[in-house]
């Protein structure tokens, strides 16, 4: 027992020997410079500090460095040997700094580098003495710098080379020598340089070249043997460049798959030029206007994608599709094709453009099973017919763009699986789209706002009784074959973002369809006028106008025999141009009638067709005639009154009268602009030239032309009624016949004025987006206050005229049987008399404003002749009668007014400015 205290360290030693040998320290992490971001790859380590703002390359980089980025700083030099402890970088990046000029030696020690980036600096030269350091370089892009000259040696060390970049610097030529040495080179691109030809041979030692881009250039020539050597070239972008001729040199590259050729001003493409190019996939030619004739295309089976736009083809080859059987994308947009064969034989064909062509009818076996085809472009043509079945057998197609053509009918059959569907620009097609014959649309543009009521959830319209296309569409439309995104990637014509959204998702329930234009006030879907307020309103300007012009044309017309006084004249002009604008409103009040809560199924119909031009002719020829007319009458009542203060006498009538048929023939023209694509008056169902909100731009100018003219009328109306009465004395207005033409024309101006204030300010409003207008309140203004001069005209002179009683009064005889010739004569008897006598009080009487007379006959101012009353010689048209005596009769109150009236500073003695007003 004594002995065991002994043993414990013989035991705790044999425990240390038998235990497992302790882990060593670990190894200390890599440094990463203070501006950096770092990140460990295995042993290695990705290094970035881009967009650092640094000016030197920083210190204490661990040599197990493999990714360095110093992209986006402010580099200006290198020095020799700074990084040389990089044994194990692959990636350098330098892209983005204001390096100059590179060393020799500025890369020695990077053996393991393969990609080095140098864009975007300010690089005059190649740093060829750099570059000489790094044999195992892959990838080496010098673009968006400054070189101008690549010497000979520049790549001469760089034989594992594969991709160089030297577009977009300022290289005159083709660098032949240079490019020599890279044997190992496959892509290389000189875009967007000055090169202004490619020799012959320039690329003679390159056989591993694959792809080769010149486009952007200043290429006006290229050698027959500019291509020699290139076996393997697959892709090649000749784009943009000053090319006049198609070149023959690639005619040598046999296994050519890309040809990108447009915007180059070539004339003239041999039709054998793209034979036997057996691998030949894409080929893009633009701009090539002389060429006529489709090219011929034997030989060249693997074409995939053909794009010939802004050429001058006229018609396809009826054997096209057996020279390209692989074709998928067929690209011929603005062009002068007239006419289409069958494209039966082109079975893989997906996307088809022919926008901006002549064509003008698609028969039924254009497009025959074509299973395959998803996106069909036919915008922009004169297409007039479409076969009935022309589309039934499209059963993956999800795209049609119709807009811009002259269709009336759209057939409907195979489109159900529809997913986009363009028809805008056909004015003619006025068809119901029910929303069960797509089930599976997203997007729809019509030409009017109507054929969108049955997706913008108005119940009732548009059901599918006689217009019911298929139910469902056809198991495979349903589920159309889906393309990859490398395929979508290829094409030059995809289909929309929401398409591609709509194929890579999972089902999900179907959206709202987005319909365009969207019903609104000016494109209703149940009734014209959209509550009856405005129903009834419309109404009553209707019947008023119509009734008080036809009862102030009756009136006149019984005045007398003789021809009317000016003034008379003029009233009933006007009096007819309202009853036009009363007949214009009449015809939108029927046709609300006529389709009432259905004028959805009726206003395209109505917008297109001639009884919305004739409403509109009539009422802009009626409202126009009403503000010429009068802005006449002002102007007749002023220079009537300057003739009769200068010369005694009113001008002779017929100077009124060609007047006013002048403003009837402006007016006509006016009217007549619409018609003849100046203007429009299928804007919206109203049929007026005013633009609504949200209209089309081409009746903008139109439209907002009325408005100033129609202002520019009743402004200068108005400035002559109060010249007019300013320059009169108010006892020789008072003393004149001519007061009541003076005040009538100036409560016509005054009114109309008023009541097209806020037409003028909506209409100019809304249509040049001056201020925010509701259309509600656009379509309300052009409703009710824009036609009610027409019926507000006739009630001021009916109601106000001191004459219009007595020609009512004389209308009574005429529908009572016999009575004397005299009766209804009112012509003679109320023309202008030089003695009168102011009554003012049966103007209080009788209701009469101011300066509406009543004559008094003076002895021997009247007399009877042949049973009519005349008045005595000399009084017509202002002038007075003759004394007895051969003069003015001394101590009359008549001599005694008059002479009044002209110390008064050139009054009237008697005068018809406004005879019978």
């Amino acid at each position: 027992m004594p002995r065991a205290p002994r043993l414990l360290p013989l035991w705790l030693c044999a425990a240390a020997l038998c235990a497992p040998p302790a882990a060593p320290p670990p190894r200390p992490r890599p440094g990463c410079p203070v501006p950096c971001r770092c990140r460990e790859a295995g042993i290695l380590l990705w290094v970035d500090c881009s967009e650092r703002g640094l000016s030197t390359v920083p210190a204490g980089l661990d040599p197990l460095t493999a990714y360095l980025d110093l992209s986006m700083n402010s580099l200006t030099e290198l020095w020799p040997g700074v990084f040389h402890h990089l044994r194990f970088l692959e990636e350098l990046r330098l892209s983005g700094n204001r390096l100059a000029h590179i060393p020799g030696q500025a890369f020695s020690g990077l053996s393991s580098l393969k990609i080095l980036m140098l864009q975007n600096n300010r690089l005059g030269g190649i740093p060829a003495e750099a570059l000489w350091e790094l044999p195992g370089l892959q990838s080496l892009r010098l673009d968006a710098n400054l070189i101008s000259l690549v010497p000979d040696r520049s790549f001469e060390g760089l034989t594992s080379l594969r991709h160089l970049w030297l577009d977009d610097n300022a290289l005159t030529e083709i660098p032949v020598r240079a490019l020599s040495h890279l044997r190992a080179l496959q892509a290389v691109t000189l875009a967007l340089n000055r090169i202004g030809r490619v020799p012959d041979y320039a690329f003679w030692n390159l056989s591993s070249l694959v792809v080769l881009h010149l486009h952007n250039n200043r290429i006006r020539h290229l050698g027959a043997h500019s291509f020699e050597g290139l076996q393997n070239l697959e892709t090649l972008d000749l784009n943009c460049n000053q090319l006049h001729e198609f070149p023959v040199a690639i005619q040598t590259l046999g296994r050519l798959q890309e040809l990108h050729f447009y915007d180059n001003p070539i004339q003239f493409v041999g039709r054998s030029a793209f034979q036997h190019l057996p691998g030949l996939h894409t080929l893009s030619l633009n701009g090539a206007t002389d060429i006529q004739e489709f090219p011929d295309l034997r030989g060249t089976t693997s074409l995939e994608s053909l794009t010939l736009t802004r050429a001058g083809l006229q018609r396809l080859p009826p054997g096209m599709c057996q020279q390209l059987p692989r074709l998928r994308v067929l690209e011929l947009s603005h062009n002068r094709i007239e006419g289409l064969p069958s494209l039966r034989g082109c079975q893989k064909l997906e996307e088809i453009g022919l926008q901006h062509n002549r064509i003008w009818e698609v028969r039924a076996d254009t497009f025959r099973e074509l299973t395959f085809l998803r996106s069909l472009d036919l915008s922009w043509n004169a297409i007039r017919s479409i076969h009935p079945e022309a589309f039934s057998t499209l059963r993956s197609l999800v795209k049609l763009d119709l807009t811009g053509n002259q269709l009336s009918v759209l057939p409907l059959a195979g489109l159900g699986g529809l997913v986009h569907l363009k028809l805008r620009g056909n004015r003619a097609l006025s068809q119901a789209f029910p929303k069960d014959s797509f089930p599976r649309l997203r997007t729809l543009e019509v030409p009017y706002a109507y054929q969108c009521c049955a997706y913008s959830g108005c119940p009732g319209f548009f059901t599918a009784s006689g217009l019911r296309g298929p139910q469902h569409p056809p198991p495979d439309a349903q589920d159309p074959p889906k393309r990859t995104l490398a395929d979508r990637a290829e094409s030059r014509y995809d289909l929309d973002p929401e398409e591609l959204q709509l194929e890579m998702e999972e089902p999900r329930p179907q959206p709202a369809v987005q319909c365009s234009p969207a019903p609104g006030p000016f494109q209703p879907c149940e009734h014209l006028f959209e509550s009856w307020g405005v129903r009834l309103a419309v109404w009553a300007v209707v019947l008023l106008a119509l009734l008080c012009n036809a009862l102030v044309l009756l009136s006149l017309s019984v005045a007398g025999p003789g021809p009317l006084p000016p003034a008379k004249f003029v009233v009933g002009a006007l009096a007819g141009a309202n009853a036009l604008t009363g007949l214009s409103c009449g015809l939108l009040a029927s046709v609300d009638a006529l389709t009432f809560g259905q004028f959805a199924e009726f206003g395209a119909r109505w917008e297109a067709g001639p009884g919305c031009r004739a409403a509109g002719f009539l009422a802009v020829l009626g409202s126009e005639a009403s503000v010429l007319l009068l802005s006449l009458g002002a102007a007749h009542c002023s220079v009537a009154a300057a003739c009769v203060r200068a010369r005694g006498k009113a001008p002779a009538a017929g100077s009124v009268r060609a007047g006013a048929l002048g403003c009837l023939a402006l007016a006509g023209l006016l009217a007549a602009l619409p018609l003849a694509s100046v203007g429009e008056y299928g804007a919206s169902p109203l049929c007026l030239p005013h633009a609504p909100p949200a209209g089309r731009p081409a009746a903008l100018g139109f439209a907002v032309a009325l408005v100033l003219l129609h202002a520019a009328c009743l402004l200068a109306a108005a400035l002559a009624c109060i010249r007019l009465s300013c320059r009169l004395p108010a006892a020789g207005l008072e003393a004149s016949w001519d007061c009541a033409a003076v005040r009538h024309v100036a409560w016509l101006t005054f009114a109309d004025g008023l009541l097209y204030c806020p037409v003028a300010f909506l209409s100019l409003a809304s249509a040049l987006g001056l201020l925010p207008v509701t259309p509600e309140a656009v379509k309300a203004v052009l409703l009710l206050v824009l036609p009610l001069p027409a019926c507000l005209n006739p009630l001021l002179y009916l109601l106000f005229s001191p004459h219009s009683r007595e020609d009512l009064r004389r209308l009574r005889p005429c529908w009572g049987g016999p009575r004397e010739p005299s009766s209804c004569d009112s012509t003679q008897a109320l023309v202008a008399f030089p003695d009168v006598e102011l009554t003012a009080e049966a103007s209080e009487t009788q209701g009469l404003p101011l300066g509406a007379l009543v004559p008094r006959q003076q002895p021997g101012g009247l007399k009877l002749e042949g049973g009519h009353v005349a008045e005595p010689e000399g009084t017509r048209f202002g002038q007075q009668p003759p004394s007895r005596d051969g003069g003015r009769a001394q101590g009359t109150p008549e001599a005694s007014l008059a002479g009044r009236g002209r110390a008064g500073g050139g009054g009237f003695q008697s005068s018809g400015l406004a005879s019978g007003v």
